[in-house]
């Protein structure tokens, strides 16, 4: 099982210091579903046949698999290949030109559409406005999270720091809210490999 090192946090503090998005890999992010799991990973290149992928938990090879890429169907296929931390997938049918031409525009690094969100359940501690509120994680990405918090609730536009067992302090605002939930981005994206990571055994419902 592969596990973030303290470098990778590190460098992640950093990255919030200086509020630069270097992270564009992650705006190529897919969902990798097999033997009822789901993962994340990062689709490198795509064919009409297949396509390569890079991994932060080890799939199965040899073995059927189901990737998702944005609000495209599912597209289902074969783990042919594995070298270090790279996978190769091929599909089961071959994607016709337009579906292909629409998932390449959907893993551009402009595209924020194109980032999964993983559901899951997990407490968290938003601290805004000199108060503290306790919130449940329902699903949550690189660049943000939807949570369910206790009263009085928040506005669109409120800043906090949202903090979550085993990261560092995340800054986010909230982009809207309904009720008891709201939507919050990230200022600073998390790197993939460290949310990957993060995930693993708090995964409730795969989407």
């Amino acid at each position: 099982m592969l596990r973030s090192s303290p470098k990778e946090c590190d460098a992640w503090r950093l990255e919030e210091r200086r509020k630069e998005a270097r992270y564009t890999l992650v705006l190529r992010a897919g969902l990798l579903e097999q033997d009822g799991r789901s993962f994340f990973c990062l689709v490198r290149n795509i064919s009409v046949s297949g396509l390569e992928l890079k991994f932060y938990t080890r799939p199965m090879l040899n073995a059927d698999a189901v990737l998702r890429v944005a609000d495209e169907p599912p597209v289902k296929g074969r783990i042919v290949w594995i070298n270090e931390d790279r996978a190769g997938i091929s599909f089961h049918e071959e994607l016709d030109a337009p579906t292909l031409l629409r998932v390449q525009q959907k893993l551009r690094p402009n595209r924020r559409r194109a980032i999964p969100r993983m559901s899951v359940e997990a407490s968290a501690c938003l601290r805004a406005a000199g108060r503290i509120r306790q919130a449940v994680v329902c699903d949550i990405s690189s660049l943000g999270a939807r949570v369910r918090t206790d009263s009085p609730p928040l506005s669109a536009g409120d800043r906090m720091v949202v903090e979550l067992t085993d990261l560092p302090s995340i800054n986010a605002y909230v982009r809207w809210s309904d009720g008891d939930e709201c939507g919050l981005s990230f200022e600073t994206p998390i790197p993939m490999q460290i949310i990957a990571h993060w995930l693993e055994g708090r995964i409730r419902v795969i989407p």
